[in-house]
């Protein structure tokens, strides 16, 4: 033997008798997609062999492992692409049950009646972008689907929101039942890892119902698995839109955009995207709403596309199923993939700019993973299901006997007609020689002495005379014998002149009881006869339909065609009008009636007339010499001999009468001709019509095998996007002889009854199905146990070392492009991943032995520049001949790489302008997922930063209608008097400025810049920088040494530009840093910033979560600038207050020819009886103070400021000259001459 052989021996023994653990797994197909790839699941479950004996599900409850459940709106998606229904041989077996699906329609009139509808449902109007009126415009009908429209679906989601919570949760106990099903688990060779449940959301975000819905189904499976299970990972399936262009390209593109700027918002967590789904529960949900999302789309990253999805379905199935196939390779993948998600943490920050941008960090998930899966395949599987099919159909033919090539072979001789016939329906030819005893005289005449010779007469006469109750029979004419032996002894002891009217008597009434008259009440003999025949008729019927299908079912003598031959042969036997049964018993009634006719006529009249002549002085008497008495009994004796006849003879005839009926109603339960069909063939009823009709359903039936192994014949010479078939020998046939076929056929059949029970499963469509899985499944244990006892060498190997090194090569490099993960993605710009994120699984019978042959060939086959290396790569042993698996993973991916995804935004953003795509009210929640571009970056911080300005100094004003969606909107005064909504903060991060007014927010940002003093401008570069620290605070994260580091989101970086332009404009101006710092520190305190500035509402929702650090305390609230004109004069005495004791107030501050005031730290003499009053002095329109009265009054002595400076203090209306202030209007002394004058 081989190490080849060894390998196919050995290990493949070794795998099958290893139980694999397993994870149940819960599958929800959210729309078409989901449907499309569970029915394939469903159908690899059924048709795989389980364990070490092959066994063959019957049907999917046999699985205790996996459940499946099916939500959509289209009603009209219940079978895989591909398929027909009426066709399917599996269907009635993997269809979705009642307790698979929630797939209905809805009232969505009750949302949409009118337009105060919705307000009734205040959980759905929070976030429905629908309005009642936009529903009535689109006219959607739900049993139809959601039209594309993602909202519908998400409506739809909420409408049968507690019928899915609560399948969700029965068919989470259903898997935890599992653990009861013990001795199925042991018959599969499966064993349940309950340490922690799986439940796979299968959808697609080109769509409706599953891209509007597939978010909602993962936070409610979370939620739900959390309370019903100690541990569940929940994974997303998610196919892009790529491969449904066919189906309205720009919808499918526009919706799989808003649908990733949705799950990209939600991956990143604490989205809060969904709070509750009705009014009643209060579900705790998780910050993220899948563990696991995979990206699945028709091109790879080998560049390696298909434009039939259904390829992909089929790939996407094969990698589920395949978990559970092989407990190593599952083991494998599930092991590693807990160290793959350490790189699904992190974020990727794509590259900036650095010289505008420095170290800003534009944050994208890394949550997302793909995988592909491509196998080499010998397709011995797949022909031996072909030969199995092949199989099962001679099976069915030798069984049932039909088809057969020399149907004459098989056909009822006369012979055995005849035999039926005489054992099974009373018709043995029986001679008849029971016949009366006619006078000398009336012998004489040729045709009475004709009459009375014996003859062949049938059984069924004589079984017909025979009536009884209660298990005891009689004979009906020897009963009658008795009764007119009884009454003519009963004439003998009666005065014998009245013997011949007596026996006149006694025959007229003897006649009535015999004979059915229409005047009569009574029951006579004649209805005995009728009624024996009724009863004979039903037991007969049971009888020969028993022994036909008994002969049906005699796969040696008997069969389809036998019986069929038989039937038609007994009609013959009887109807035949020159030999037929009824014939001959016509002849048979015909003779014993004109042997009753001759004794009434010849016998019993010259009888009668004999006995009248006993009576007194008659011939007889007088010339007959005798004693009267003796000769008269002798003529009675022999009246007795003749009525009896002639009633037991009327009898018979009636008797061969009725069996001619009952002939004929057998034939005509047995069939009647109904005409031919459009070949011909003639067409029947009755028990040959069945009989025809179970050929038939046997003969369609194996149309259907043939038909079926004619999809696997086409299937084996069709290549799929990832199967890649390697050319072998045909699976070897074998001559079995025909006799072994039925046995096994009889085997597979025995739960059924016989053939009669299996017609009944053969004409009911729905129970048809398990009969052919019946014969299939024998078929295919037969072949094992061929195989078993052959060990051939292992096809895949065989077929390899066939090959050259060059063609082997090729063969793996288009086995590993196929394998590479399903996404058609930019790879080697600006995300390159690193080796450790891809894993690479071959899995093979015979790991060992594959590794030491064909690794090395394997590694120099491995797509570069792609990232993967031969350290990711792991032989795995499956245990399959025949076949190799190879599975690539890539973990740790964003969405912005995604190839095409600039495309897709711009059908989003032309989408967007005719119907909501967002399944939220609110789009600003959401987040790109595609990084812009260097100009696009520029055109946004552009308006950011104008952004930030305009709000700063009042161009755009925080709008105050309470319940504005989206929240936070900020308005803008187009002109005076035109005050508009512009959107908010997060609009604004996404899209920049409203086109329409970005010019004129700039120019009035632009102007009221120009307007600023130098002391706005101080207050302004401290309000952006409180915005860099306190409001864009940047996020800390840890690096892998454990310190944390700053990751300057946009917002803060734009921020930061901003505080460095105005930093740079004062230091133009020559505004000293020592006033700046100042500013700094009346951002420090609330009740500082109160003087000059106003607190925006709620403000701490704008910015995103995700890009700053979490408040210490409290909120972190934006401010901006109160724009009074008062309010703007008091900065310059807010820079200054505190300070003038270091620094003499530059001289921008002082009015021309005046001198600057002094500090107000140096203080006069303190006056008597002074006011208290502290004062507010403004010069050159800078303020300054407070000053004490004594420090005016000093000032206006040394003429710092004059009578016409503007002051004002508390309890003024407004600012006035010191000169119209009572206690600041007195006479001022001469300055103190030791001063010298300050210098101009």
């Amino acid at each position: 033997m081989t190490d080849t052989q060894n390998v196919n021996t050995g290990t493949a023994a070794k795998a099958a008798e290893q139980t694999v653990k397993l994870r149940p797994t819960l599958y929800i197909g959210v729309g078409g997609t989901g449907m499309e790839v569970m029915m394939r699941v469903r159908r690899r479950i059924l048709n795989a062999s389980w364990g070490s004996d092959n066994v063959r599900l019957e049907n999917l409850s046999q699985f205790p492992i996996a459940q499946f459940m099916h939500f959509d709106l289209d009603q009209g998606a219940i079978i895989d692409s591909g398929r027909a229904q009426t066709e399917d041989l599996q269907y009635n077996l993997v269809k979705f049950t009642d307790d698979e699906k929630i797939v209905e329609s809805f009232d969505i009139e009750k949302y949409s009646r009118d337009d105060a509808s919705l307000s009734r449902y205040p959980h759905i109007q929070n976030w429905l972008p629908l309005t009642p009126r936009k529903i009535r415009e689109l006219g959607i009908d739900p049993a139809k689907g959601a039209g594309q429209i993602r909202s519908v679906s998400r409506l739809y989601f909420f409408d049968k929101y507690p019928k899915t919570r609560d399948k969700i949760r029965s068919k989470l106990n259903t898997l935890k039942a599992g653990l009861s099903r013990d001795d199925m688990l042991r018959k599969l060779n499966l064993q349940l890892d309950t340490s922690k449940f799986r439940i796979v959301v299968l959808g697609s975000v080109a769509g409706g119902t599953g891209s509007g819905s597939f978010l909602d189904m993962g936070w409610l499976s979370k939620w739900v698995a959390s309370n019903e299970v100690e541990a569940a990972d929940v994974e997303l399936m998610l196919f892009l839109p790529t491969g449904y262009s066919s189906a309205n390209k720009a919808r499918t593109e526009a919706n799989a955009y808003a649908a990733l700027m949705e799950v990209e918002s939600a991956m990143v967590g604490h989205s809060k995207y969904v709070e509750k789904w009705d009014d009643y529960d209060r579900p705790q949900l998780a910050s993220k709403p899948y563990d696991e999302v995979h990206l699945i789309d028709s091109g790879n990253l080998a560049r390696q596309h298909t434009d039939n999805m259904n390829d992909v379905y089929s790939m996407i199935a094969d990698t589920l199923f395949e978990d559970f196939r092989s407990a190593d390779f599952a083991n494998r993948k599930r092991s590693v993939a807990v160290n793959q998600r350490q790189h699904k943490i992190h974020m990727f920050a794509p590259p900036v700019p650095t010289g505008r941008f420095g170290d800003m960090k534009l944050n994208y998930s890394c949550a997302y993973s793909a995988f592909g899966q491509s196998t080499l395949d010998t397709l011995g599987r797949a022909r031996y299901d072909e030969y199995a099919y092949s199989l099962a159909a001679d099976m069915l033919k030798a069984f049932f006997g039909v088809a057969s090539a020399n149907p004459a072979a098989n056909r009822a001789s006369e012979k055995k007609r005849d035999a039926f016939m005489a054992e099974n329906m009373n018709l043995n030819l029986v001679p008849f020689n029971n016949l009366p005893e006619f006078s000398a005289a009336t012998l004489k005449n040729p045709e009475i002495r004709e009459l009375n010779t014996e003859f062949m007469d049938l059984e069924i006469v004589d079984i017909l005379l025979r009536s009884g109750q209660n298990g005891v029979e009689v004979d009906i004419a020897e009963e009658t014998r008795q009764r007119v032996s009884q009454r003519i002894s009963e004439i003998s002891i009666i005065d014998r002149e009245q013997w011949a009217n007596e026996v006149r008597k006694t025959m007229q009434s003897l006649m009535r009881d015999v004979i059915r008259n229409t005047d009569a009440m009574a029951d006579t003999a004649e209805d005995r006869v009728m009624r024996r025949r009724k009863a004979l008729f039903e037991s007969l019927k049971k009888d020969i339909e028993s022994r036909l299908y008994l002969y049906l079912d005699n796969h040696e003598q008997g069969g389809f065609e036998y019986v069929i031959s038989l039937v038609e042969q007994i009609k013959d036997r009887i109807e035949n009008a020159n030999s037929g049964i009824t014939l001959q018993l016509k002849n048979s009634a015909n003779r014993y009636t004109a042997i009753k006719d001759a004794l009434l006529t010849y016998e019993y009249e010259k009888q009668l007339k004999d006995l009248e002549e006993t009576k007194g002085k008659g011939l007889l008497a007088i010339f007959g010499g005798g004693n009267k008495e003796e000769q008269a009994r002798a003529v009675l004796d022999n009246l007795r001999k003749d009525i009896a006849n002639i009633l037991s003879f009327h009898l018979r005839a009636k008797a061969a009468l009725e069996a001619i009926e009952l002939m004929q109603d057998i034939s005509n339960w047995l069939g009647n001709s109904l005409g031919v069909d459009e070949s011909g063939k003639t067409i029947w009823n009755g028990v040959m019509g069945d009989l025809q009709s179970g050929q038939e359903s046997v003969i369609d039936m194996m149309k259907r095998l043939d038909h079926d192994r004619e999809v696997i014949h086409q299937q084996i010479r069709t290549k799929h996007a990832t199967l890649q078939i390697i050319e072998t020998d045909d699976v070897k046939e074998r001559e079995i002889d025909p006799r072994l076929m039925c046995e096994w056929a009889a085997e597979a059949f025995k739960d059924f009854g016989g053939s009669k029970e299996l017609f009944k499963i053969l004409v009911d469509p729905d129970q048809q199905t398990p009969l052919l899985l019946k014969i299939i499944r024998m078929a295919e244990r037969r072949l094992v146990i061929f195989e078993q006892n052959d060990q051939e060498e292992d096809a895949l190997y065989k077929a390899l070392e066939n090959m050259s090194v060059v063609e082997r090569q090729n063969v793996f490099t288009e086995w590993l492009q196929r394998a590479m993960p399903w996404v058609d993605a930019k790879m080697g710009g600006d995300f390159t991943p690193p080796p450790d994120r891809f894993k690479c699984f071959i899995g093979v019978n015979g790991a060992d032995q594959f590794s030491k042959k064909y690794k090395h060939e394997l590694t120099g086959c491995i797509p570069s520049g792609l990232g993967l290396n031969a350290q990711a790569l792991s032989i795995v042993e499956t245990g399959e001949p025949g076949r190799a698996v190879c599975y690539v993973e890539l973990s740790g991916i964003p969405l912005t790489i995604l190839r095409g995804i600039e495309t897709w935004r711009t059908s989003y953003r032309k989408e967007s302008e005719r119907t909501p795509l967002h399944t939220h009210i609110d789009s600003t929640r959401f987040k790109h997922p595609y990084a812009p571009t260097p100009d696009e970056l520029n055109s946004l911080a552009d308006d950011f930063k104008c952004y930030l300005k305009a709000v700063m100094l009042g161009v755009l004003k925080r709008c105050d209608v309470p319940g504005l969606i989206p929240s936070g909107q900020y308005e803008f005064a187009v002109a005076r008097g035109d005050v508009r909504r512009l959107g908010n903060e997060r609009g604004f991060r996404l899209n920049g400025l409203p086109q329409t007014y970005r010019d004129n927010i700039y120019d009035q940002v632009q102007q009221k810049f120009k307007s600023l003093s130098d002391a706005n401008l101080t207050m302004l570069i401290a309000l952006v920088d409180h915005y860099e620290r306190e409001i864009y605070t940047p996020r800390l994260v840890q690096n892998e040494t454990g310190a944390q580091v700053e990751h300057v989101g946009f917002a803060c970086a734009i921020a930061k530009e901003l505080k460095k332009e105005l930093i740079e404009l004062a230091e133009r101006k020559e505004i000293p840093q020592e006033l700046i710092e100042r500013a700094y520190e009346l951002t420090e305190y609330r009740e500082e910033m109160e003087k000059w500035a106003e607190v925006l509402k709620d403000s701490d929702e704008d910015a995103y979560q995700d890009e700053i650090r979490e408040p210490n305390k409290g909120r972190r609230l934006k401010w901006v600038m109160n724009m009074s004109p008062s309010i703007l004069q008091i900065h310059e005495q807010l820079l200054v207050k505190n300070s003038m004791a270091d620094v003499v107030p530059i001289a921008t501050f002082a009015m021309p020819g005046m001198t600057p005031p002094p500090t107000p730290g140096a203080m006069p003499p303190p006056i008597l009886q002074q006011p208290q009053y502290q004062y507010h002095i403004a010069i050159n329109g800078q303020n300054f103070g407070p000053y004490p009265h004594s420090k005016v009054v000093e000032m206006l002595q040394q003429q710092q400021i004059n009578s016409a400076t503007m002051v004002w203090r508390e309890g003024l209306a407004n600012w006035i000259a010191i000169a119209q202030c009572p206690e600041l209007a007195i006479p001022v002394p001469p300055p103190i001459p030791s001063i010298p004058p300050i210098l101009q």
